[in-house]
């Protein structure tokens, strides 16, 4: 009797693990995995399309400017693919857009930038805020990307 117990439980766990597996193999999974000032979203297992699988911003003191790199990949061709790169500084404790870098690429998969920024105050406080459009068949897709901070010096 205890046998057969441990054999109805085993083959209702297998069944139980199988129809798990089966139900989330149509699902996209993502991992939003952050690396110094840059926030990459990695994709694991997907079956289906992905317009905003793959985003990365990073800012780095230059001395007398920034240097910024934006980056949005996809896993299909979108009507459009836009970057909104909004540079904010640190004013009085409240984070304050400060520059702005707009870009628009048409039938892509990828958009990359690097734009400069040259206002800088040595010895305050910067970071991005990047949004990353993208338009497929008329539906629209958004993520916001927020870096870590840095502290211009000369």
């Amino acid at each position: 009797m205890r046998k057969i117990r441990l054999l109805l439980l085993t083959t209702l766990f297998t069944l139980v693990l199988s129809i798990t597996v089966n139900a989330q193999e149509d699902q996209i999974k993502s991992k939003d995995i952050k690396v110094g000032n840059s926030i990459i979203r990695a994709m694991t297992v997907s079956s289906q399309d992905d317009p905003l699988a793959y985003t990365s911003d990073f800012i780095t003191d230059s001395g007398s400017y920034l240097s910024i790199s934006s980056s949005t990949g996809s896993t299909i061709t979108c009507d459009s693919l836009k970057l909104e790169i909004n540079v904010q500084e640190k004013k009085n404790g409240s984070w304050e857009t400060v520059g702005t870098f707009t870009y628009t690429e048409y039938n892509t998969s990828i958009i990359s930038k690097i734009p400069c920024y040259y206002g800088v105050t040595i010895g305050s406080e910067y970071r991005l805020k990047t949004y990353h459009y993208a338009t497929v068949g008329g539906i629209n897709y958004m993520e916001i990307n927020t870096t870590s901070s840095i502290i211009t010096e000369e």
